[in-house]
């Protein structure tokens, strides 16, 4: 016995080295491959994007001109002093004349002036006021063509996502195949060679092994391109080693049909209505100009002087007028300007309204065309799966066929190849279909959608 287990031991340690050396290299490989999520691709690409940066500056632009622009509806101060050596240079004047309590006459002096003065301008609360406003409109258009990059990205990243990860299974199903017409070959020709099978049969299994290996190629080279788009995206380095999440549909059932007020919720749709807001506001701002500016304002004025020394005209400064008053100005003729700028404004409008219709139509096509394709697929997708049934209940009828006799090998090696190009299929149709889920949601409800990611994230200023 102890001679028995001797001999076992020192058999038994290349097999234990061997099993050693490849759960090392197993382990090592799940660990270098990286699991690339969908949730961590959006985060990713979000706070990548030069150009979402851009969007969020514009924002922060747009809100300093709303309140540079508001800023006239408050009063203006202005406090000023001067400190000079005056001569009068005509040697006639002997006596020292002042005007507006400022010397006019004299030889020489030192004098200082200092005054405060305000004015409020009336009429800006006829007209500043919907300019303000306006340019208030255009900031919170700021916000959602902000909003509007943030969800072109979403769906970008969607749709390239989902093209990797469809791309991820066809190349795995794809080398199941192209192993099974591996080894229909090499049995065709054994065949070829025992007289059981003709020329015909091998030059066809060949070409559809070749015929498979064109097909991964293309692949890998689809898929090489979109992986070099995600990491320009992203600004990370991705391999094709890297395993992908699969996006399945939650549901694969039916889904209510979109309605109008989500189309009303889109950002696009939402920035081109505060745009049209903020040009009635200016075509109201414009017609207002035809009314007379009205201002109030006021001056306080203190003035010193001494003819021989600076500090004495500054501590002499002593209070030496005010004026008040209102002002009323009306230009008369202009040349036409308010007039055309009316008109500019009253076709802006127009416009505006024009592109509201066409961001309707477009917001409609893209929701429709996301239904579509959804409910489209989920009808596949059901077909897909009975099919993958019947091919297995063929495979488990020829795996008996084959141990009594009645079917070769070759013949269960065709219906393996046909039964994971179906599986591939099927598998493919589910990404698809997860893809379209979240397509449908970004269109519907891209609030909703970037909660999941942000919480309350939205554009700032």
């Amino acid at each position: 016995m102890p001679l028995f287990k001797k001999r076992f031991n020192s058999r038994s340690y290349p097999v234990i080295a061997v099993l050693t050396v490849l759960c090392i290299l197993w382990f090592n490989a799940v660990a270098g491959a990286e699991s690339i999520t969908y949730r961590g691709v959006i985060e990713d690409t979000i706070h990548a994007s030069a150009a979402l940066k851009v969007k969020e500056q514009d924002v922060k632009i747009a809100h300093a001109s709303y309140r540079q622009v508001f800023a006239g509806l408050y009063p203006e101060l202005t406090l000023a002093g001067r400190l000079e050596r005056y001569e009068n240079l005509d040697k006639d004047t002997q006596d020292i004349q002042s005007v507006n309590s400022e010397v006019v006459g004299g030889e020489s002096s030192w004098r200082s002036l200092a005054y405060l003065s305000g004015q409020y301008e009336i009429s800006s609360w006829y007209k500043k006021r919907y300019e303000a406003s306006y340019y208030q409109k255009l900031r919170d258009a700021a916000l959602f063509d902000c909003t509007t990059e943030s969800k072109k990205l979403a769906k970008d990243m969607t749709d390239l996502f989902g093209r990797l990860a469809e791309g991820k299974v066809r190349l795995k199903y794809g080398e199941q195949i192209v192993k099974a017409l591996q080894d229909l070959v090499d049995l065709r020709n054994q065949a070829l060679a025992g007289g059981e099978a003709s020329q015909e049969e091998v030059v066809k299994a060949e070409s559809d092994l070749e015929s498979a290996r064109k097909e991964q190629a293309t692949l890998m080279k689809a898929f090489r391109e979109n992986l070099d788009a995600l990491n320009s995206y992203t600004a990370k380095t991705f391999t094709a080693t890297d395993e992908f999440e699969i996006l399945t549909a939650e549901t694969d059932g039916e889904v209510a049909e979109p309605a109008a007020h989500q189309i009303e919720d889109t950002p696009e749709l939402k920035a081109r209505r505060k745009e049209l807001e903020a040009l009635q506001l200016k075509a109201k701002s414009t017609f207002n100009n035809y009314l007379p500016d009205v201002s109030m304002y006021g001056r306080y004025d203190y003035y010193g002087s001494d003819t021989d020394n600076m500090d004495n005209a500054l501590k002499d400064i002593r209070e030496s007028g005010y004026n008040a008053g209102i002002l009323i100005s009306l230009p008369i003729f202009d040349g036409g300007a308010r007039k055309w700028e009316r008109v500019k404004t009253s076709e802006e409008i127009k416009k505006q309204e024009e592109s509201i219709k066409a961001t309707i139509e477009e917001r409609k096509r893209e929701l429709r065309t996301a239904y579509t394709g959804y409910t489209e697929l989920s009808r596949a997708l059901r077909h897909y799966r009975k099919l993958a049934e019947q091919y297995e209940k063929l495979r488990v009828i020829s795996g008996k066929a084959a141990v009594l006799g009645q079917r070769g090998r070759a013949d269960l090696l065709e219906l393996e190849k046909d039964y994971l190009q179906i599986v591939r299929d099927m598998r493919v149709t589910e990404t698809t279909l997860g893809v379209y889920q979240k397509r449908l949601a970004i269109e519907s409800d891209y609030g909703s959608f970037m909660r999941e990611f942000y919480g309350n994230w939205s554009c700032q200023y």
